[in-house]
């Protein structure tokens, strides 16, 4: 298997993963624990998950100082961009609040076209534009499902996905790429807890406690399935292909959301959701398959370590 294909899947595997938060993050906020705390026991779980990893593979923990720094920054963008997401299920609905994050593909492709001077090829447009085209349809709008409190939930998503891609273009990029997938996101997420942890002792004076055995079961899914899998995959498909094809690829983050409105939660499977599925496999098989013939971009050559 070649290294695109493994990026291809690595994201793949990411972005169905990602998807999952709300199925257990709502559960959690239901109960009135505030997001704030939802978000550092997402981290504390996901980084005790990843702890136990590194140390079976007796992973050895040093970082450099000028590392540390690189991580610090990667960590407070990655928390504002969690914080601005959760927040946002406030306002709308959680697969809406969901698609309007996969703006982020949009902000990774004008990024790195404006700043690191990519060219975009005819190819990768028409495969994002049709996979936003299939977010719309699976937002609820043409449904009546749309209905947004304000503009605050419009602007906390974007401002949400707008994070995401500066970090995914920003990684790449940086020397941290060559540290170990596993160390790094570890590293990513304590720095995000404790970043998190000041916020919610300034702003509230508090971190929730954990009151039941459900909250435990699904704080604990919510820091191993969508935190910690979801983004060791990601930090590996960002060394094998592209931020802007890995970002494509996180069109099945509103896909699984969806999927799990309808299976679990009874939501209706309505004619826009059916052609916004379409359209974004449509995006992603397209993507796959000029990529095949081109194969990867020269900068992402270069061996995961």
């Amino acid at each position: 298997m070649s290294p695109t294909v493994k990026g291809f899947l690595n994201a793949s595997i990411s972005g169905i993963t990602f998807g999952l938060i709300p199925l257990f993050a709502l559960p959690v906020l239901n109960t009135g624990m505030h997001s704030t705390s939802v978000l550092i026991y997402r981290y504390a779980f996901g980084c005790l998950a990843m702890l136990g990893m590194l140390m079976f593979h007796r992973t050895r923990m040093w970082l450099a100082f000028g590392d540390f720094l690189r991580i610090l920054l990667l960590s407070s963008m990655y928390a504002v961009s969690s914080i601005t997401l959760i927040e946002g299920y406030n306002y709308m609905a959680s697969g809406i609040a969901t698609t309007l994050l996969f703006s982020y593909p949009v902000w990774t492709c004008l990024l790195s076209v404006v700043f690191l001077h990519e060219k975009l090829s005819a190819t990768t447009a028409i495969a994002i534009a049709i996979a936003v085209g299939g977010v719309f349809f699976l937002s609820g709008i043409l449904d009546g499902q749309g209905d947004m409190q304000g503009l605050t939930g419009l602007f906390l998503l974007l401002t949400s996905g707008f994070l995401y891609a500066v970090y995914m273009v920003a990684f790449p990029r940086m020397r941290i790429r060559k540290i170990p997938s596993l160390k790094l996101t570890f590293y990513i997420f304590f720095f995000a807890m404790l970043i998190l942890a000041l916020y919610a002792t300034f702003t509230r004076g508090r971190i929730d406690p954990i009151d039941t055995h459900n909250q435990l079961i699904n704080l604990f899914l919510l820091g191993l399935v969508p935190t910690a899998i979801s983004n060791v995959t990601l930090i590996i498909s960002l060394k094998q292909i592209s931020s802007t094809m890995a970002a494509v690829l996180g069109a099945f983050e509103p896909m699984t959301a969806m999927c799990v409105g309808i299976l679990l939660f009874g939501e209706p499977l309505t004619l826009p959701i059916v052609i916004g599925f379409v359209l974004i496999i449509t995006s992603v098989l397209i993507l796959v398959l000029s990529k095949r013939k081109t194969g990867s971009p020269k900068h992402h050559q270069h061996p995961i370590t």
